[in-house]
C-alpha cells in the first residue's frame, strides 16, 4: 500500500513538471476569469500522462470537479434544479457507487460538484415539469453523454438542457410486511435521486412512459417496481439483505492480502475492497448462491464451493485464496496518435475457452488477473474499423504491458430521420449491417449500431468499410413503427451524405383492460401483433392504455401479465386470443379488452420437514397450461422465474397468502433462497395448501483428464428436466473437486467442460442425501468439419459455423468457422457427445437460423459431418408467417432431440389445416418433401413459417398427403 502511494505521488510530480514545461502555451489556452461557467474544459494534467496516472488507484489521485449549467430549450437558467454525478467505471467499487454526488442549482442555473473520484462519470440533471437529462457533448458519431475525470482535473462547461413534458410519479417503499422504509434511496437510468419520506413516500419528475424505478437502503437488498408513467402508482418491496463476509490470503502461505476487489458472483452484483488484515464485507444482497471471487493485478482467487445464504442470513467468514495471475495493457490507438475514447477489448484463448474483456477507460485498457494462455484480440472502438486480425497476446509468466492495438478511419453514412409530414423525429435508433458478399465470405464487415437521431432528426453512422449495406431504424422508447430496412452502397472513398429516411404514416390504439367483473387489471401489458413492428405498453392502474405512432394497418391486441397470457372469459388456451383493430393514419382506434378473472386467492402454510412453520420461505405460483400438447412441468419451471414479481414470504407462522391469481389449476413452489423446496401441483383457486420443505442434498465429485491430472479451471453444470432446476458453477485451483450444496432431490445431468476435455453423466440424489464420489473422466475436445449446403444441396457461403454441449461452447480464433465459397467450414475445441451445431446467418441473410443435434464421437481427433442442410426464409426477417390452423405436442423436459417428432395437438374449427384435413394425433414427417423428423426435425419451423396464400405439402405418417393452404393471421 504505501509503495502504491510512493509511486503515485511520484507521477504526479511527474504531470506537475510537464506541465510547467508547457508553460506559456498552456495559459495561453486558460479561461478567463469571466468566462467560467461557458462551455469550456480545463485539465491540471497534459495527454501524454493521463495514461500513465489511469493505471493507479482512483482513490489515493487527486479528486476532481465538475461544473456547469442547467438551461431549459430557450437558454433560460433552471434555479433549483437537482445535478448527481455518478460514477460509471469498474475501477471502483459498488460500496462507492451507491451515494451519488448532488448537487442544487443556484438562481443563475450554474452548479458545481467537487470530491469526484477520477474516472468515467454520467451527469444527470432534473427539475419538476422537465424531463431528466444528462449533460452531452459532441454530435454524430462523437457524441457522448459522459465525461472522463483525471486526478485533480476541474471540468468547466458541463452544462444541461432539459426539456419541458416531465411528469410525475409517486410511490412508497415497503418491507416484505407492508412497512414503510424511510431514507431509501431511489434513482434508475436517466432519472433524479430521490429519498423516501418517514412514511416511505416518494415522487419525482420523470419522461412519459414505461418506466422502472430501483430503491436501495442500508439494511435491504435492492427492490424494483416497473410500470408507466403517469398511471401507475410505485410500490417497491425490499427484503432484508444477505451478507458474505471473509478473508482473502495468499495461496500456501495464508498472508492476509490488502486493497483485492472482491466481486459477490450471485444473483445480486456487489464489490467491494478489502482492508489491511485481508478481510472483506458484501452486503444488500438477495438471498441464493453466491460464488466470490478477488482480484488484483497480479493475484486471483476464487471460493471453493458456492456460499448460500438465505433470507437476512450472514454467512460464516469464508477464506479466497488468491493465486498468482498477470495483467494485461495497452492503448487502442486511432491512426493519428490519439487513443480511442470508448469501445471494449477482449482477449479469447481458444484451448481453454476463456475470454477477458475489458472497457476502454481514458483510452487505456487494463485488465487484471489474467491466467496464462495464448490469446487473440478482438478490438471495437465506436466510429473506427479494426484491423482484421492482431498480433496474439501471450500471457506466460509475467505481465504484459505497452501494447497498441490500431484502429482506422473509414468512411460513414450521414442522414435525417422525418415522418410521414417531412417533420424531423429525434430518439431513433439508428443501424447499419454490412450484406454479406457471397463471393467473398471471408471478408471483413462493418457494421455501426447503437447511434440515434438528435433534436433533428440527424444521425451519422461511422467507421464502416465500402460495401452494400442495410440501414435499419428501431424505436422502443417510446415505440413506434418503423419502415423495412433501406439498402445502401457506400462506394470506395466517399461517404453518404443527405440519406433520407420517413417513417410510415401512424396512428393511436387507446383502450381499457378489464376483468369480467368490470375491474382494471393491474400490472397488466397490451402487445399488438401484426405489421413489421411488436408494440407492447403496461396498461395504468386503472386499466387504461395508449400507444401511440403505430403504423397503418391491422394488429390483434393482446393481454399479458407476468409470463402469462391472459384469456377471454369464457375461453381456453387453444382459443384465439384478443381483439383485432385496424389502425389508420392520424387517426385513433379503441380497443377495450376483457379477460378472465384474475382475483383468485390461495392460501396455506409453509412447513419444515419436522412440522415447524417456517418464516422465510419464498412462495410462487404458476398457472398450468391448459393447451392441447403442453408439456408436463411447464409452470413448476415457472415458478423459478421471479424477475418483475413480488415476492411472497412467509409469516411468522409460516402463512403465505397468494392474490391476483387467474382462473384455473396453478403450480405453488415454497422455498429457501439457501436450501429445501416443496412443490405443489393441481392446486385450485380458493385451495388452502400445506407445503412441507424437503431436505436439501449436496452433489460432489472430481473432474479428471485422460491420464488422470486434475484441470486447473473448469465448469460444472447441473439440471434436472423434470422441475427446471439448474444451477452453473465454475472451479479454480481446486485440484478436481467440485459441489453443489442445498441442491432439490431429482436424476441431474452433469455436464463438465474443461479446456481439455468435456463430458456428461447423469445421477439421482435422493431427499437430504449428500452424494460425493461422482468422478468424471473428460473426452478430449476434437475438430468438426463439414459442408452447409441448402436443400437443393448446393454449397452456402457465409455462414457462422458453432458448436455447442456439456453446458458450454469454444471461443474460435480466426474465421475458420464460417464457411467458404463450397460451404466447407471447420470448427476447434468442440465438444464429444451430444452436442448442438448452430448455424447463423450474417445479418438479414436469406437463410434462418439453424441449430441441429448430433453426437459427436471423439474416438479421433477431427470429425467430418454429413452435409448441414439448412432451408431459405420463406418470410422476410421480422415479418410473421400466415396462420397454418394446428399446434403440435411440445417436447418433453430433457427429450432426446435426435428422436423429435412433430405430432398434431390441436386443429382449430374451419382453420386451414381443419379444411386440409389434417387431424389431430397426425404426425408431419415432410414438409414440401423434406424429411422433418429426428435428426432434421430443425428444418420445420423455416419450412412452416410462410406468408399468406402459400401452399405447403405436409406428409403424414398415416401414409397421406395433405395441401394446405396457409391464411392470414386471424
Amino acid at each position: 500500500m504505501r509503495g502504491r502511494v510512493v509511486v503515485g505521488v511520484s507521477l504526479v510530480v511527474l504531470a506537475g513538471v510537464l506541465w510547467w514545461l508547457r508553460g506559456e502555451k498552456e495559459e495561453a489556452l486558460r479561461p478567463a476569469a469571466s468566462e467560467v461557467g461557458e462551455a469550456r474544459v480545463e485539465a491540471v494534467t497534459v495527454a501524454r500522462v493521463e495514461a500513465a496516472v489511469l493505471q493507479f488507484d482512483p482513490r489515493l489521485g487527486a479528486r476532481a470537479s465538475i461544473a456547469g449549467f442547467v438551461r431549459d430549450s430557450r437558454g433560460t437558467p433552471i434555479a433549483g434544479a437537482q445535478v448527481c454525478a455518478l460514477a460509471n467505471s469498474e475501477r471502483v467499487t459498488t460500496d462507492e457507487r451507491r451515494r451519488p454526488d448532488c448537487t442544487t442549482s443556484g438562481r443563475d442555473g450554474h452548479y458545481r460538484i467537487a470530491g469526484l473520484f477520477p474516472v468515467r462519470h454520467e451527469v444527470v440533471g432534473s427539475a419538476p415539469g422537465f424531463i431528466p437529462a444528462l449533460h452531452a457533448q459532441g454530435e454524430g458519431a462523437s457524441r457522448r453523454e459522459w465525461i472522463e475525470l483525471r486526478q485533480g482535473m476541474e471540468l468547466l462547461g458541463a452544462d444541461i438542457v432539459l426539456e419541458a413534458g416531465g411528469v410525475e410519479i409517486r410511490g412508497v417503499v415497503k418491507d416484505l410486511s407492508g412497512g414503510p422504509i424511510e431514507g431509501a434511496q431511489l434513482l434508475g437510468n436517466r432519472q433524479p435521486v430521490v429519498v423516501t419520506g418517514p412514511e416511505g413516500e416518494f415522487s419525482m419528475w420523470v419522461k412519459p412512459g414505461e418506466l422502472a424505478v430501483r430503491a436501495m437502503a442500508d439494511g435491504y437488498a435492492e427492490g424494483r417496481d416497473h410500470g408507466v408513467a403517469p398511471g401507475h402508482f410505485y410500490e417497491v418491496f425490499m427484503t432484508p439483505e444477505a451478507v458474505l463476509v471473509g478473508k482473502v490470503v495468499r495461496a500456501g502461505s495464508g498472508e492476509p492480502l490488502a486493497d483485492m476487489q472482491v466481486s459477490s458472483g450471485g444473483g445480486s452484483y456487489a464489490t467491494t475492497m478489502t482492508d489491511a488484515q485481508g478481510m472483506f464485507r458484501l452486503d444488500r444482497l438477495q438471498p441464493g448462491g453466491y460464488k466470490p471471487s478477488a482480484v488484483s493485478d497480479e493475484t486471483y482467487g476464487q471460493a471453493e464451493e458456492l456460499v448460500m445464504l438465505g433470507l437476512g442470513e450472514t454467512s460464516e467468514p469464508l477464506v479466497i485464496a488468491a493465486h498468482p495471475a498477470f495483467f494485461v495493457e495497452g492503448r487502442v490507438v486511432i491512426e493519428g496518435g490519439s487513443s480511442c475514447e470508448s469501445g471494449t477489448v477482449v482477449l479469447r484463448d481458444g484451448a481453454s475457452g476463456r475470454s477477458v474483456r475489458g472497457a476502454i477507460d481514458g483510452g487505456l485498457l487494463h485488465l487484471r488477473a489474467v491466467r496464462p494462455g495464448e490469446y487473440g484480440v478482438e478490438v471495437r472502438c465506436a466510429g473506427y474499423v479494426s484491423e482484421e486480425t492482431y498480433e496474439k497476446v501471450k500471457v506466460v509468466d509475467r505481465s504484459v504491458s505497452g501494447l497498441e492495438w490500431k484502429v482506422r478511419r473509414a468512411q460513414t453514412i450521414r442522414g435525417v430521420v422525418v415522418d410521414a409530414r417531412g417533420r424531423p423525429v429525434p430518439q431513433i435508433r439508428v443501424s447499419a449491417g454490412a450484406k454479406p458478399d457471397p463471393s467473398r465470405p471471408h471478408a471483413q464487415r462493418t457494421s455501426a449500431y447503437g447511434g440515434s437521431t438528435d433534436a433533428s432528426g440527424r444521425f451519422e453512422l461511422a467507421g464502416l468499410l465500402p460495401g452494400k449495406y442495410e440501414v435499419e431504424l428501431s424505436a422502443w422508447d417510446p415505440p413506434r413503427s418503423t419502415p423495412k430496412p433501406m439498402e445502401v452502397t457506400l462506394p470506395e472513398g466517399q461517404d453518404v451524405e443527405g440519406l433520407r429516411i420517413e417513417l410510415p404514416a401512424a396512428g393511436e390504439v387507446r383502450g381499457t383492460v378489464r376483468d369480467a367483473k368490470g375491474q382494471p387489471v393491474r400490472g397488466a401489458s397490451v402487445s399488438l401483433a401484426g405489421g413489421r413492428n411488436g408494440f407492447g405498453v403496461t396498461v395504468a392502474d386503472d386499466g387504461t392504455f395508449r400507444i401511440e405512432n403505430v403504423g397503418e394497418g391491422e394488429y390483434r391486441a393482446e393481454v399479458e401479465k407476468g409470463w402469462e397470457k391472459l384469456r377471454a372469459p369464457g375461453t381456453s388456451d387453444d382459443d384465439v386470443q384478443g381483439e383485432k383493430v385496424e389502425v389508420r393514419a392520424d387517426a385513433v382506434a379503441t380497443v377495450n379488452l376483457v379477460v378472465a378473472s384474475a382475483s383468485g386467492k390461495i392460501t396455506g402454510v409453509v412447513l419444515d420437514e419436522h412440522g415447524a412453520p417456517v418464516a422465510d420461505a419464498f412462495v410462487g405460483a404458476a398457472r398450468e397450461a391448459e393447451r392441447a400438447g403442453a408439456a408436463q412441468g411447464t409452470a413448476s419451471r415457472e415458478t423459478r422465474w421471479t424477475f418483475g414479481k413480488q415476492p411472497n414470504m412467509t409469516d411468522a407462522e409460516g402463512r403465505f397468502t397468494l392474490t391476483d391469481l387467474s382462473d384455473g389449476k396453478h403450480t405453488l413452489r415454497a422455498h429457501r433462497r439457501g436450501g429445501g423446496e416443496a412443490i405443489a401441483e393441481h392446486v385450485a383457486i380458493g385451495s388452502e395448501v400445506t407445503l412441507t420443505l424437503a431436505p436439501a442434498a449436496r452433489l460432489a465429485g472430481t473432474v479428471v483428464l485422460r491420464g488422470g491430472a486434475a484441470p486447473e479451471e473448469f465448469s460444472v453444470v447441473i439440471q434436472e428436466g423434470a422441475g427446471g432446476y439448474r444451477r452453473h458453477d465454475s472451479f479454480y485451483r481446486t485440484n478436481g473437486a467440485w459441489s453443489f450444496p442445498e441442491v432439490p432431490a431429482g436424476e441431474y445431468k452433469v455436464q463438465v467442460s474443461a479446456g481439455g476435455g468435456t463430458a456428461e453423466t447423469t445421477v439421482k440424489v435422493a431427499v437430504g442425501e449428500e452424494l460425493s464420489g461422482v468422478r468424471i473422466e473428460l473426452a478430449p475436445k476434437v475438430t468438426v468439419r463439414g459442408t452447409v449446403v441448402d436443400l437443393e444441396g448446393k454449397p452456402v457461403p457465409g455462414l457462422t459455423v458453432t458448436v455447442s454441449g456439456s453446458g458450454s461452447s469454444s471461443a474460435q480464433d480466426g474465421k475458420a468457422n464460417v464457411t467458404d465459397e463450397s460451404g466447407r467450414f471447420e470448427f476447434r475445441n468442440a465438444p464429444t457427445g451430444l452436442a448442438q451445431i448452430h448455424v447463423s446467418p450474417a445479418n438479414r441473410s436469406e437463410f434462418d437460423w439453424s441449430s441441429l443435434p448430433v453426437t459427436l464421437s471423439g474416438e479421433a481427433a477431427t470429425v467430418e459431418l454429413p452435409p448441414i442442410r439448412v432451408a431459405r426464409r420463406r418470410t422476410a426477417p421480422g415479418e410473421y408467417g400466415g396462420d397454418l390452423g394446428f399446434t403440435t405436442h411440445e417436447a418433453a423436459p430433457g427429450a432426446d432431440p435426435l428422436k423429435r417428432r412433430w405430432v398434431v395437438a390441436h386443429v382449430r374449427p374451419k382453420s386451414p389445416a381443419a379444411l386440409a384435413g389434417v387431424a389431430v394425433g397426425d404426425e408431419i414427417v415432410s414438409v414440401d418433401g423434406q424429411d422433418v423428423q429426428g435428426a432434421n426435425s430443425y428444418l420445420f419451423p423455416t419450412l412452416t413459417q410462410a406468408p399468406a396464400q402459400t401452399t405447403l405439402t405436409l406428409g403424414l405418417a398415416r401414409g397421406a398427403s395433405v395441401q394446405l393452404t396457409v391464411g392470414a393471421r386471424p
